[in-house]
């Protein structure tokens, strides 16, 4: 567990570079808290279901309802809200067993985040069981991750990848580390962001800490050791008489590499980090309460629950982010890529 009580590393107790591992994750943390703070007024998401309420129930009269009692704890008091008084329970000194960590539905800004640094695929496919056994909703991913090299999910709020994985070449298990923290303190801090932003920040992140890329997601095919450098020179000539697009980046959804669009995500990070870095974490945060207000499925008038395969559709995307930079973000970027990205 770092001092702060951000991240608790999970190892093997033979693993003797836990002290290194956990000073390097420490060093995600201070760039990202230095980069991204959270914004100084936490946006809420609307509920839907009291908005539709409020919609279609008539106001009623401030005479006709019961006025709240002068103390909240007052025993005497009209509370309509109120459960009924708890059934009681026997006592034990047994000590609570606790097999949950972290949740979406917890504060941000709260929670430490959990770091599994797995040996190989028989420590990976342990932790899934684990995981399986113990979040019960996780059935069908635990189930179709075996073939990942490691995860980064928001709920429990954890990562894992592996340091020798069986038949990969041209592997760096401290960049694992270091995307794999970084992903886990925008899920921290902002929630469920869109996916071109969360790889590009993660590969920025890369780039700072240890001067190139080694985790390229989704990607089955062999990566060439060229391509862990010289991004910049790739996307400035890219966009040399061409100007960045909305859909050169926003429509990158999870599941899938696509060369293109990662380098345009990984640029744009750059660009908004250099150059909008006063508005960014209001950004972020206007894209997390639009997620939640939109990500859902209503069953019925009563209940909604979350959509996970939703995704801000690349319209909305550039709207908040005209709203926030400027209609002329775009063209800022572009001269960006084409005059300092590469130097």
């Amino acid at each position: 567990l770092d001092p702060a009580g951000r991240v608790l590393l999970v190892t093997r107790g033979s693993n003797d570079r836990a002290p290194k591992l956990l000073e390097l994750a420490g060093k995600v943390i201070e760039r990202f808290d230095r980069e991204l703070p959270a914004p100084a007024l936490r946006l809420e998401a609307e509920d839907p279901l009291l908005a539709a309420k409020s919609k279609v129930e008539p106001e009623k009269p401030a005479a006709r309802e019961p006025p709240l009692p002068e103390d909240p704890e007052d025993p005497e008091g009209a509370h309509p809200w109120k459960l009924a008084p708890p059934k009681p329970v026997e006592v034990t000194s047994a000590k609570p067993v606790v097999t949950t960590w972290g949740s979406q539905d917890q504060p941000l800004d709260t929670q430490t985040v959990v770091l599994f640094v797995l040996h190989d695929e028989d420590d990976f496919e342990s932790l899934l069981g684990q995981l399986r056994e113990r979040f019960p909703f996780l059935e069908v991913w635990t189930r179709e991750a075996k073939a990942l090299a490691g995860f980064a999910i928001g709920d429990p709020l954890t990562a894992a990848y592996l340091e020798n994985p069986r038949g990969v070449e041209e592997w760096n298990a401290d960049n694992e580390l270091v995307s794999r923290v970084a992903r886990l303190c925008l899920l921290r801090r902002f929630g469920a962001l869109p996916n071109w932003l969360v790889q590009g920040y993660a590969w920025h992140m890369e780039f700072a800490l240890m001067g190139a890329v080694y985790v390229f997601p989704w990607r089955d095919e062999f990566v060439w050791a060229t391509e862990h450098s010289g991004w910049g020179k790739i996307v400035e000539e890219r966009y040399a008489k061409t100007s960045l697009k909305p859909a050169d980046f926003m429509g990158w959804r999870r599941g899938k590499y696509l060369e293109p669009e990662a380098k345009a995500s990984w640029a744009a990070c750059e660009y908004l980090l250099a150059k909008e870095s006063g508005q960014l974490p209001l950004l972020l945060d206007r894209l997390r309460v639009f997620r939640e207000e939109h990500g859902r499925i209503k069953d019925d008038p009563k209940s909604w629950r979350r959509d996970l395969d939703y995704e801000i559709p690349v319209a909305d995307q550039h709207a908040l982010f005209s709203e926030l930079l400027g209609d002329g973000y775009l063209a800022r970027a572009s001269i960006f890529f084409r005059q300092e990205l590469a130097h």
